[in-house]
């Protein structure tokens, strides 16, 4: 197969992902966005945490929220919780380094939007379990079942789950999942 084919395959195989996620990513994109949004006008924050790739959609989703979507409006609290070089490390072993942020940043009402390709990054796990110590309310983004973070939520928390045939089509989903979050808060704050 020629490169200029290849290529055009794998564009479409994006958009069937994308197509396939439609209905199980809408009902929880919806919900996370409301519980963000009601913690948001309690003068709560989103803290955002990820490792290794979705260590920058943490980032991402934390500068989206403080500057602007695609609309302008006030700046929402929101922090991405840096561990670092640490974080940047394929689920290794990063112990405390995002739950030692909420233990001192996070109050209780606030939300913690975990993001892992693999749902089972060991940093974001700890930083899941410490949002729960303080009484925040967790919002996992996680590839195929959602590992252990999905394992490891309240009755009360979201999970948003992404199966993918690769990590690329994963972390792509995660992209497009960040920005259905930050639409959806906007239109909940804003109006359409």
């Amino acid at each position: 197969m020629p490169l200029q084919a290849h290529i055009h395959s794998r564009f479409l195989a994006s958009i069937d992902a994308q197509r396939d996620a439609i209905e199980q990513l809408a009902e929880p994109l919806a919900r996370a966005a409301e519980l963000m949004v009601d913690s948001l006008m309690r003068e709560g924050k989103i803290l955002v945490c990820g490792q290794a790739g979705s260590h920058d959609s943490a980032r991402l989703f934390a500068s989206l929220l403080t500057q602007q979507y695609q609309q302008a409006r006030p700046s929402l609290a929101a922090i991405a919780l840096d561990g670092g070089a640490q974080a940047l490390a394929d689920d290794g072993d990063c112990g405390a380094i995002f739950s030692r942020q909420i233990e001192s940043l996070g109050q209780a009402g606030d939300v913690l939007l975990a993001i892992s390709g693999s749902g089972n990054a060991p940093g974001v796990l700890a930083a899941l379990r410490g949002a729960h110590d303080k009484d925040l309310r967790v919002v996992v983004l996680a590839g195929g079942d959602g590992g252990l973070l999905a394992e490891s939520l309240n009755e009360q928390d979201v999970v948003i789950c992404t199966f993918a045939e690769s990590a690329a089509f994963t972390r792509e989903l995660h992209l497009r999942a960040i920005h259905s979050l930050c639409d959806g808060i906007d239109y909940l704050l804003l109006g359409a």
